[in-house]
């Protein structure tokens, strides 16, 4: 009997042909196998068959045995049948019986899929297939049995086996069972079952199922039990979600409290790549108050996003609750403290080279139970333009010298319907049309609808270069539905002109050899001339949500402005490069010259201060200051006589707002020691050679060899934000806002996080909220604790959940007041 050394061979034998469909018909498949196939070299033939030139075996020893009908390929032997191939120490075919097995560690590959085991054995006639000490890797899971038999297309049992999602070699936890139906990409079937963790039996089930498919697939989803004092006994999530393609999914859950009640649900997306997306959500909750007495509250939400072409869009954010009970028992501390409720659509499409906008609003006031709607708003705004592109083709020419390209002009067009519904039980009448006063005159629910057209006229012009003249002529005329008298469909009209003269002057500063390199300021002043006839016929008309009139007498005002702007360079420093700050900082200055203005004709001179740092960042270390403020000063009051011997610098009013944030945060490593070891489905090591080597042991001598070894990094962050506002009434009254949060988050090690937030009053010394969570990690499965706290209001939830199948094996319970 002839020996070849890896001998590759192809044989147009029916008897090889058929031990080869024996050993390649076992279609007990996995997932990611890794192994190589070894080339192969085509033996000359003058016959040809695509079934024989698509199967060949590898082997460093091949053995005939003519007399007893069988082959054995021994050493590292390989057979490839098409997409499929079997690698094994030996295999070994009985063409007699129609079967073929393999001895030693066995590979068995199909596509993307793979099944490891001891022995391999299949049957031709009867389908029928077993594997011992057998593995595989199916979707998300890996599965080890003491035999595994193929029953049927795709069906699979397994004896004695265990489940797990656990990567390591010898597994943290698993479900245990001894019978085990799998049926491939759908779902498992065991009992009994016994869930052990360390190897310790911690609970058991007589049975249980799971699926294991991927992606959106309809069903039903796994219930959540537990128990608080609040609620007794619960089920979370009796729910059943339905998947449409990749388009739409949608979920009918049930939530039962034993004492309170219960929650019905209807989740659903739908999304059309480049065109359309939303979710639409809505819930209805009964409350037990008393044996007796029940509440029911619900909430709908929408969401919907279209583009169509042309850059023309709508978009529609719906939210209405029954009260505010409904966000009661929310983790989101923003939903527990929200006291108004907004919904919205939109509609905005190219119109005459700008956009028309159709929008609407309804605003429901939980508070203080009044709710306020505008029902369309349609606007439309064509900015400022040269007048020549009205009339003019892109291609013409301009004139340098024409007198008539620094005129320019600019239209608006407004229509608007709004309500102001004050009546605590309105009907749809009320919120949408219906006007209603009390017996004291007084409006219950308000509506009003108008029409504003606004038209203006410019011309600017630049003397030397640097001084900026405008001359402007600007008018409305709007149409109401009624005026103050109740007389319908009125219009009204209102025109002002205005002249302004401004420039700009520049200083620069270099400063050598530090930090800062440069200081540029800018001096910006302006006068302007404001001329309006009078208008108080117009009193007679309303004004809302943008439209009005005039309705002021005759004005003639000379405005002067004054802007301080300083700008900074920064030099390089350490990492950092060249920087430019903008606006650090500014001070803008008006006063006004009213000539109708009976008394003093000046006005108070009026300052407004803005710093803007852009922040300083060094190391781990941020910082970001924005103070703002106002002072209004009597021009009359100031001298310097007051100022050097008083101190009075006229000031009659002053506003300070200043919003902080500090932040620290960094990233700092743990040393893997001894990096958790894979199994031979993630590790790739299905088929390792015989050695004698043996790997020495790795002795940690310096810094070099430490930070060799696997990392992983974690983040750390702390930062504070405060926010303080106060004015002069205020300051008197020792009152002022001032109001702090603190957050923080850290991995505190390896394997344990925690996270911190809350909300402090600083003027009351009371924390509004505060919020904290602790996570730990447990190699494939993860804890999670959050607790919040809001005055009397308190609230826990603790998750334990496996990370590959957070769906189907997780543990939840919570209790709040």
């Amino acid at each position: 009997m002839p020996i070849m050394k890896k001998a590759f061979l192809c044989t147009d034998g029916w008897w090889l042909l058929l031990a080869a469909i024996c050993i390649l018909g076992l279609p007990l498949f996995a997932e990611d196998a890794r192994i190589s196939v070894p080339e192969v070299a085509i033996a000359d033939s003058l016959q040809t068959s695509s079934a024989l030139d698509s199967l060949f075996y590898a082997a460093d020893s091949i053995y005939y045995g003519l007399d007893v009908n069988r082959i054995v390929l021994a050493g590292d032997a390989t057979v490839t049948y098409h997409t499929s191939t079997i690698t094994a120490d030996t295999i070994v075919v009985d063409i007699k019986r129609e079967q073929a097995f393999t001895k030693g560690q066995s590979l068995l590959k199909d596509s993307a899929q793979n099944l490891i085991g001891e022995e391999i054995f299949f049957d031709l006639n009867t389908k029928w297939g077993l594997v011992r000490a057998g593995a595989s890797q199916f979707e998300k899971g890996f599965y080890y049995g003491e035999e595994i038999r193929k029953v049927d297309d795709k069906v699979f049992d397994i004896d004695n086996g265990i489940f797990t999602t656990c990567d390591a070699p010898h597994p943290h936890w698993y479900i245990k069972t001894w019978k085990l139906r799998l049926y491939q990409k759908d779902k498992i079937v065991a009992k009994p079952l016994f869930f052990y963790v360390n190897d310790f039996p911690v609970m058991a089930f007589p049975f249980g199922t799971f699926s294991i498919k991927r992606g959106r697939n309809s069903g039903i989803l796994v219930p959540s039990p537990g128990y608080n004092k609040n609620d007794g006994k619960f089920v979370e999530n009796i729910a059943v979600y339905y998947a449409w393609k990749d388009f739409y999914d949608t979920t009918l859950s049930l939530d039962y409290y034993e004492k309170t009640g219960w929650k019905l649900g209807f989740v659903n997306r739908y999304i059309k790549r480049y065109v359309f997306n939303g979710k639409f959500n809505s819930y209805l909750r009964k409350t037990r108050i008393t044996p007796q007495h029940s509440i029911y509250d619900w909430n709908i939400v929408a969401r919907h996003r279209h583009n169509f072409t042309n850059n023309t869009s709508f978009d529609a954010d719906l939210n209405f609750v029954s009260s505010k009970q409904i966000f009661q028992g929310d983790e989101n501390i923003d939903d527990r403290l929200k006291e108004k409720v907004t919904s919205s659509m939109s509609f905005k499409t190219p119109f005459l080279g700008s956009r028309l906008s159709v929008y609407a609003t309804y605003v429901d006031d939980l508070e203080n139970d009044r709710k306020d709607i505008t029902l369309p708003s349609i606007s439309y705004t064509m900015s400022s333009k040269p007048i020549y592109e009205l009339f003019m083709k892109k291609d013409d020419e301009i004139p340098e010298d024409a007198w008539w390209k620094n005129f320019s002009c600019s239209y608006s067009f407004k229509g608007v319907h709004v309500g102001d519904i004050n009546q605590p039980h309105a009907t749809w009448q009320d919120v949408f049309f219906e006007t209603t006063q009390d017996s004291s005159g007084v409006w219950v629910n308000q509506h009003n609808a108008g029409i504003l057209h606004s038209a203006g006229l410019r011309y600017s012009y630049k003397v030397k270069g640097w001084l900026n003249l405008t001359q402007s002529l600007s008018g409305k005329e709007a149409w109401f539905d009624r005026d103050k008298n109740d007389k319908k469909w009125v219009r009204a009209m209102d025109y002002n002109t205005s002249s302004r003269i401004s420039f700009s002057l520049y200083g620069l500063r270099k400063i050598n050899n530090w930090y800062l390199k440069a200081v540029r300021h800018i001096l910006s002043p302006s006068i302007s001339f404001t001329y309006k006839p009078d208008f108080t016929d117009n009193r007679d008309y309303y004004s809302f949500s943008g439209i009005g009139v005039n309705a002021s007498g005759r004005q003639r005002k000379v405005a002067i402005t004054l802007v301080n702007k300083w700008q900074v360079k920064l030099n390089e420093w350490g990492k950092l490069k060249e920087r430019k700050l903008n606006n650090f900082f500014t001070i803008t200055s008006t006063c006004n010259y009213d000539f109708e203005r009976e008394g003093d004709k000046l006005s108070s001179l009026s300052h407004s201060l803005d710093f803007n740092p852009n922040g300083i960042k060094a190391g781990p270390v941020s910082l970001s200051v924005s103070p703002s403020g106002s002072i209004v000063q009597d021009p009359h009051h100031i001298s310097l006589h007051r100022i050097f011997s008083y101190g009075d610098y006229g000031v009659d009013r002053w506003r300070f707002n200043l919003s902080s944030k500090l932040t620290l945060g960094g990233d700092a490593s743990y040393f893997d020691y001894f990096p958790q070891r894979k199994n031979r489905f993630v590790s790739n090591r299905f088929l390792e050679q015989d050695s004698l080597a043996t790997e020495e042991d790795r002795t940690i001598t310096t810094l070099a060899d430490l930070e060799a070894l696997q990392t992983s990094k974690k983040n750390w962050n702390l930062s504070f934000t405060h926010s303080y506002k106060t004015d002069d009434i205020s300051y008197e009254n020792h009152s002022y806002t001032s109001d702090l949060r603190m957050a923080f988050s850290a991995k505190i090690t390896r394997n344990w996080s925690v996270q911190y937030d809350n909300y402090i009053n600083l003027r009351e010394k009371d924390i509004v909220s505060h919020n904290v969570t602790l996570t730990r990690d447990l190699h494939c499965w993860k804890i999670i604790f959050r607790y919040t706290q809001q005055g009397e209001y308190w609230n826990y939830k603790f998750q334990l959940f496996n990370i590959v199948l957070p769906d189907d094996l997780k543990f939840e319970t919570t209790d709040h007041k």
